[in-house]
């Protein structure tokens, strides 16, 4: 049985959004750094207003970094598990994509209670640039949530494809050695 091409496509594509997510990891970890720093107070920021002003949305931003950190080393798994054939690649895939889309939903909604809403709400009452980021910043963080589980979808159905499925349950093939297949029926 030749291996999908799906197989590895998708075991390169988990790698590199491991190696996105690391990137991201690391970079939100500084950024939570940056809420005990001194900030400048003619630099508003919506978001590090929101956290520091509400600490379930900070406990929600933190648990979410570290949550991410364990997605990102199980994508880099289940990448390594696709390109080896391993059926582990898999259900590790599946099991990132089905909590991808779960946060994707979960973080949509706790950002629209603490941050985006805010963010409106000030937008209408003020202008000039800092009305501008405003809106920009809610127009990003809307296409970001929309586009987020395009991924996980795609990823979802190829790991149910059934020439996908046979092929990790059994990487040799149906018959490895061209012996007779079993004779069916009752014995």
């Amino acid at each position: 049985m030749n291996r999908p091409a799906s197989v590895i496509v998708f075991g390169v594509i988990n790698l590199v959004f491991a190696g996105l997510g690391l990137c991201g990891g690391v970079f939100a970890v500084i950024g939570l750094a940056v809420l005990n720093a001194p900030r400048n107070p003619r630099m508003p920021n919506p978001a590090l207003d929101a956290m520091l002003n509400n600490p379930a949305y900070a406990t929600f931003q933190y648990v979410s970094v570290v949550l991410g950190l364990i997605a990102t080393i199980v994508i880099a798994m289940a990448g390594i598990g696709l390109l080896m054939s391993k059926a582990w690649g898999r259900h590790l895939s599946i099991v990132w994509a089905v909590y991808t889309l779960v946060m994707t939903v979960v973080g949509g909604v706790v950002n629209y209670v603490y941050l985006i809403s805010p963010m409106m709400e000030k937008a209408g009452r003020g202008g000039g640039p800092e009305q501008a980021g405003l809106i920009g910043g809610i127009i990003g963080g809307m296409i970001g949530t929309c586009l987020a589980p395009i991924y996980p979808v795609i990823l979802l159905i190829f790991m149910y494809r059934r020439n996908l499925v046979d092929y990790l349950n059994n990487p040799l093939g149906p018959n490895p050695y061209g012996a007779p297949p079993p004779p069916q029926g009752p014995y």
